[in-house]
């Protein structure tokens, strides 16, 4: 359960630090199922570190992975933030090669809350790799004084406000394996510097909408993604009423389905 001032935290600067949230031998079994997964997608070739890995639905294949959304360390980050009728959008796992540029779109009328909680099984520094954030960038209103680092420009020569992207004033959130960072998918976020290979996992919830409008939004999302809002059919039939109810709302509007 969050805090107050965790909550507070969250809503004011776009993003909160939950200091081991889980436990080493908890992460030892995380990054052995992500090896895992990632061997098998891959067909068993080894990881050359000349590409971003990236892999949709995530959690859902492996017993450990498959029932940390359900836990409640994990769930009630949606309950605090969302409600309790919160919405399951994706898992994720990632093996990042290079620099992750600055990206972030604003909200519109009718986006709804949508908080990522992101994992890291390796310690990672500014220097080495982990998440940068521009605290309150979630809350900026027009005119956008952030526009230009909205889009990921991954162009060398891009100098947003004179500098280089990894010299934008920022804060690095530093982890070690067992922390939690959560953060809203608004704010500008990004990530410089590490090894070929670096971990990092993820899963996105979405707060129930209650309009039309909002209804209207996530069919057009589901409609422009391939795996987001594609509901796992093992969480559809899963034994945990916790899985089936985050993926339930999609089930009734009948999106597709992710086979995993």
């Amino acid at each position: 359960m969050l805090t107050p001032g965790q909550i507070a935290h969250f809503e004011t600067f776009g993003f909160v630090v939950l200091r081991q949230h889980f436990t080493s031998e908890e992460v030892a079994i995380m990054k052995r199922e992500s090896d895992e997964i990632f061997d098998e997608v891959r067909g068993g070739k080894p990881f050359t570190g000349e590409k971003w890995e990236p892999i949709q639905p995530f959690f859902e294949r492996r017993p450990f992975l498959s029932r940390v959304p359900e836990d409640d360390r994990i769930y009630n980050i949606g309950v605090d933030l969302l409600g309790p009728d919160f919405i399951l959008e994706v898992t994720e796992g990632n093996l990042h090669v290079g620099d992750t540029q600055w990206h972030g779109n604003p909200p519109d009328e009718d986006s709804v809350r949508h908080p990522k909680i992101t994992f890291y099984t390796e310690p990672v520094t500014r220097e080495t790799g982990c998440l940068r954030v521009i605290p309150g960038s979630h809350r900026n209103g027009p005119p956008d004084a952030y526009a230009s680092l909205r889009d990921g420009n991954d162009d060398p020569d891009f100098r947003p406000f004179g500098v280089a992207p990894s010299e934008v004033p920022s804060y690095a959130i530093e982890s070690q394996p067992g922390d939690v960072v959560v953060f809203n998918e608004h704010t500008l976020h990004a990530a410089f510097g590490g090894k070929p290979g670096r971990h990092q996992h993820a899963i996105s919830f979405m707060a129930n909408p209650k309009t039309e409008a909002e209804v209207a939004n996530f069919r057009d999302l589901h409609d422009d993604f391939k795996y987001a809002l594609h509901p796992a059919e093992s969480y559809i039939s899963s034994d945990s009423p916790r899985l089936r109810r985050m993926v339930s709302r999609l089930v009734e509007w009948g999106f597709e389905t992710s086979k995993v």
